[in-house]
């Protein structure tokens, strides 16, 4: 009866319906369990909270009109609650979602983003209207049910892995479920901040799911209102990378150092967690790979963040890396190197070796200087510079250059004198290998540092 059609709206209230019947698939539902609930969507979706909530997804349906009489009520459900079992037919016409015969026309207050009734735009045969069946549209109207309200909005998570959409509607269905057994709660809750509400969801699948599966799928978020003269739909995009990357992240091989990166990426309010409050690592995971340089600045070097004077609650600006060493691991580095920003093996193998030669360069001969010149550039020259004549040094006292010519092309340029676009991120990551290695060593870096620690090249600062 029931299947997922690759459109979020039918997927969603396809796993609702599934985790209200506590099944695993919605191909096991049986006719009771479709009448079961169609009769709760009846009792429940024309009273608060949940009334409250419909009305910025079904306007003016019967669910949120007070002043539709009982038999046009009746009429109403009937048609399109409880069409499912009607063998009505619209001549000649499929369902738009699964192909099965159409029982029906629907409109904007029937299914979200369509127009309303008597518009031909957009719609099949030049005939007004969208042709379903009754089981797809038992799904939509079930797919509120799957679904959270947040900053005024609905949001639904869907995936390619219906697994994902199981799951995220389940977790948003138990919730929805607590509300309903409330007393007095009249207003359906907002959880405010959706990309960080919608991390969260992504990493509790993790933990129970994706962890386990040989490949992650991307995740897609829709963010949307139907209401009066403002329907709009916001979709954000987790690709399958980004979520890879979370899922080793959360892993127990990263599980504790990642866990506090997280926790110091709250926004700085008493009750810091989803639904209530920013987490500024999860929203800048939205702008990977494209800032990944910035992100690896902040997140992974633990350099201070200059936020907007908007954000006095941004705890990124508080970072420092001498008070945060034991958060620098580069092999959480290379991890997000290889996963999210898809950075060849060679290179990476590369950034790490000379990160090793540095810091043993530095914990023999105790010059600090090296160590803060090298933090502190921001011209490619500067860089250039500091690395001949520092390995000029070494060979005039008889040892190894400390950059040989191919590992510097490999590293820092595209070719002879041309500098990589993102030379300053490849000194980032030379510069955390450094740093792992003398904290484990027991350097003490505050000393190696500048006074007044800069942000190298000034990537984390906000333009």
């Amino acid at each position: 009866m029931l299947k997922f059609t690759r459109h979020p709206f039918v997927d969603v209230g396809a796993a609702a319906i599934t985790a209200f019947a506590g099944k695993s698939r919605p191909e096991d539902l049986s006719r009771q369990d479709l009448d079961e609930v169609a009769d709760f969507i009846e009792r429940h979706y024309t009273r608060d909270p949940l009334k409250s909530f419909l009305t910025a997804i079904f306007p003016n349906s019967g669910y949120v009109q007070p002043a539709m009489k009982p038999e046009k009520f009746a009429a109403f459900l009937n048609r399109y609650l409880y069409g499912y079992r009607n063998e009505e037919s619209v001549s000649g016409l499929r369902c738009v979602y699964c192909g099965r015969e159409a029982s029906v026309r629907v409109f904007r207050q029937h299914v979200p983003m369509l127009t309303g009734e008597g518009i031909l735009n957009f719609f099949p045969r030049s005939a007004p209207g969208l042709p379903v069946c009754g089981f797809c549209l038992l799904c939509i109207q079930a797919f509120p049910l799957g679904a959270t309200k947040s900053s005024g909005r609905t949001l639904i998570i869907h995936s390619d892995d219906e697994q994902v959409t199981l799951r995220a509607a389940k977790n948003f269905f138990q919730d929805n479920l607590k509300y309903l057994n409330m007393r007095d709660i009249t207003k359906y809750p907002d959880q405010k901040y959706p990309r960080t509400v919608f991390v969260d969801q992504v990493l509790r699948i993790s933990e129970d799911y994706l962890q386990g599966q040989e490949h992650s799928p991307s995740i897609t978020l829709y963010h949307l209102t139907n209401y009066g003269t403002t329907a709009d739909v916001g979709i954000l995009y987790l690709p399958s990378q980004i979520v890879e990357f979370l899922s080793i992240a959360s892993s127990a091989k990263f599980g504790r150092i990642w866990g506090e990166i997280v926790r110091r990426a709250w926004q700085k309010v008493d009750d810091a967690r989803p639904g209530v409050a920013r987490n500024f690592l999860y929203e800048d995971l939205f702008e990977l790979p494209e800032r990944a340089a910035r992100f690896v600045q902040i997140y992974f070097l633990r350099q201070g963040f200059r936020a907007s004077a908007r954000f006095k609650d941004d705890p990124r600006s508080g970072y420092a890396l001498e008070r945060e060493l034991n958060l620098v691991s580069w092999d959480l580095t290379a991890m997000f190197l290889r996963e999210v920003m898809e950075m060849e093996a060679e290179r990476i193998k590369a950034i790490r070796d000379l990160g090793d030669r540095f810091s043993s360069y530095i914990s023999k001969t105790n010059d600090r200087r090296f160590f803060r010149d090298f933090y502190r550039i921001d011209k490619y020259g500067q860089l250039r510079g500091l690395l001949i004549k520092a390995s000029n040094a070494e060979v005039r006292s008889g040892r190894s250059p400390l950059i040989g010519f191919d590992e510097f092309i490999t590293i820092f340029e595209e070719g002879e004198e041309l500098p990589r676009i993102d030379w300053r991120l490849a000194r980032d990551l030379v510069l955390i290998r450094m740093i792992e290695r003398l904290h484990q060593e027991g350097k003490m870096i505050e000393e190696l540092t500048p006074e007044e620690e800069e942000v190298p090249g000034g990537e984390a600062a906000e333009g």
